[in-house]
């Protein structure tokens, strides 16, 4: 079970309303587009012979995760089918896309917002702020809400960060923490940014659950979280760098690659 520094449970554990759960996280809505035809070729392709939702889920895990990671200034507009085509996004971006394909495949799952400390994004990321919102998914298997994030940093950003992480002594940075999980089994809860051992990585507010950040946003006890004109603004000018900086850390992974031994 995913705890944060304050305690708060991040997985739900078994209910006994697993039944409504199933109905309620399972629907689509203006971002989560689980209808649209495509979205629903790339789900039942990648889920093709595979029986259990476990197997399922993996396979959707694995597909996302291989998606590169890239800073999107604004997702408000977008839908999941968008992701999709684009072929690349952050934990929001990411995590709507692997939810929608869930729910295309009938598998409960949905967003947990969070704050996390900034120091998982150091290289990359160079806010003001002590900490910055993230997305983590939750997949509802075998009467257990399973929390996982690790399909957000694709496989080369976190070789070429575990790298950069090691000759520097760092334990978080570049987008995940030394000792996060880069897989997800399916059976526990899973974080590339995140280590259960180190508590100053951990969650410094648990912002609850909704289908997509639209929603979350929307929501009105939530509304002092909205970016407003000059946050976006910031984050419109800032993402062309953090890619800058993201594409950087991919490359010297292949340059220590091609060096002779």
């Amino acid at each position: 079970m995913f705890l944060n520094s304050q305690g708060v449970s991040g997985s739900g554990g078994a209910s006994p309303q697993m039944g409504e759960a199933r109905l309620r996280w399972l629907r689509g809505t203006r971002q989560l587009d689980v209808m649209a035809p495509k979205l629903r070729n790339r789900a039942n392709t990648l889920a093709l012979h595979l029986q259990t939702d476990r197997e399922k889920a993996i396979a959707v895990h694995d597909f996302v995760k291989a998606l590169p990671f890239s800073c999107v200034p604004d997702y408000s507009a977008l839908t999941a089918s968008e992701v999709l085509h684009q072929g690349h996004g952050d934990c929001f971006t990411k995590g709507m896309l692997f939810v929608a394909l869930l729910r295309a495949l009938q598998v409960p799952a949905r967003l947990r917002f969070v704050s996390l400390p900034v120091s998982f994004l150091r290289g990359i990321v160079e806010p003001e702020e002590a900490s910055i919102m993230h997305a983590m998914a939750e997949v509802l298997i075998d009467s257990r809400w399973l929390v996982t994030d690790s399909y957000v940093p694709d496989a080369i950003l976190c070789a070429g960060a575990h790298q950069k992480l090691v000759s520097e002594g760092r334990s978080m940075g570049y987008g995940i923490h030394i000792n996060g999980s880069q897989r997800w089994d399916g059976i526990s809860d899973a974080s590339a940014q995140c280590c259960l051992a180190d508590v100053a990585s951990l969650p410094v507010v648990d912002w609850g659950i909704a289908d997509d950040p639209e929603s979350f946003y929307a929501d009105k006890s939530h509304s002092e979280l909205r970016r407003n004109f000059a946050t976006r603004l910031k984050w419109r000018l800032a993402a062309p760098l953090v890619n800058k900086r993201v594409a950087a850390v991919r490359a010297s992974v292949s340059l220590k690659a091609k060096k002779p031994v």
